[in-house]
C-alpha cells in the first residue's frame, strides 16, 4: 500500500513575486526566536508599507475547497509552524510502505545546506527523506517563478506550476504549515482558514 502525502507550505500562496519576496521580506532562516522573527517583520512593514497589502493568490481558495472536500481524518491531519516537522510524521510511517509525497511549497526543499546538529530543517527535509528512502516518489507544485535550482542542478523530480494536478490524487495524510519566516504576519489568518478547512471536512 503507497502512503500518499499532500504536504501544503502557506508561503505558495503569498501574492508576491520572487522579486518582490526578495526585496520587503527580512531575510529568513530556520529556528529564529519568535521575538526577534516578530520583530524583523515590524521592521519590513515600517519600511515597505506596501507589505501590508499583500493578499494571496487564487489557488489558495482552490486549494481550501480541495481540503473541505477531501474528508481527511482528523488523526491524520497535521499542522506546524516549520516545515521541518513533517521528517518526524514521515519517520513514524514504517519504512516497508512506499510514500508518494506531493508538496505544494513556493520552495522545492531540496537544498543542501545545514549547520551543526542541524541535519534536517526547513529547506532540506526532503532532501533528507529521499536519501533515507530513495523509492519516495515527489511530485513538487510550484509557483512560475519559483526558483528550480539546487547545487547538482534543476530539481530532480516532477515539478510543474498547474496547482490542478495535485487535485487528481488521494492522498492519507495532509500536512500544512505556516512558515512564518517567509509568510507576512497579516496573511496568518489564511493559515487558519486552510486548517479549519481541512479539520471541517472530517465532521461534514
Amino acid at each position: 500500500m503507497m502512503v500518499r502525502i499532500l504536504s501544503i507550505d502557506c508561503d505558495y500562496f503569498i501574492a508576491a513575486s520572487a522579486a518582490e519576496r526578495d526585496l520587503y521580506f527580512p531575510r529568513g532562516g530556520d529556528g529564529i526566536p519568535m521575538d526577534k522573527l516578530q520583530s524583523n517583520w515590524q521592521a519590513r512593514y515600517l519600511k515597505y508599507p506596501q507589505l501590508k497589502d499583500i493578499g494571496v493568490i487564487d489557488e489558495f481558495y482552490a486549494v481550501k475547497n480541495f481540503l473541505t472536500l477531501l474528508r481527511i481524518k482528523e488523526e491524520n491531519f497535521f499542522k506546524s509552524n516549520s516545515h521541518k516537522s513533517i521528517k518526524d510524521i514521515i519517520d513514524a510511517i514504517p519504512e516497508h510502505l512506499p510514500l508518494r509525497i506531493v508538496n505544494i511549497d513556493f520552495h522545492h526543499d531540496f537544498y543542501h545546506y545545514y549547520s551543526g546538529e542541524n541535519y534536517c530543517n526547513c529547506g532540506n527535509w526532503l532532501r533528507r527523506l529521499v536519501e533515507e528512502r530513495p523509492e519516495t516518489e515527489v511530485k513538487w507544485i510550484r509557483r512560475g517563478d519559483s526558483q528550480i535550482y539546487s547545487l547538482e542542478g534543476e530539481f530532480p523530480y516532477e515539478h510543474d506550476a498547474d496547482i490542478t494536478s495535485a487535485f487528481d490524487e488521494a492522498y492519507e495524510l495532509v500536512f500544512i504549515c505556516s512558515s512564518p519566516e517567509w509568510s507576512p504576519p497579516h496573511l496568518n489568518n489564511r493559515w487558519e482558514e486552510l486548517v479549519r478547512a481541512a479539520l471541517y471536512s472530517d465532521s461534514a
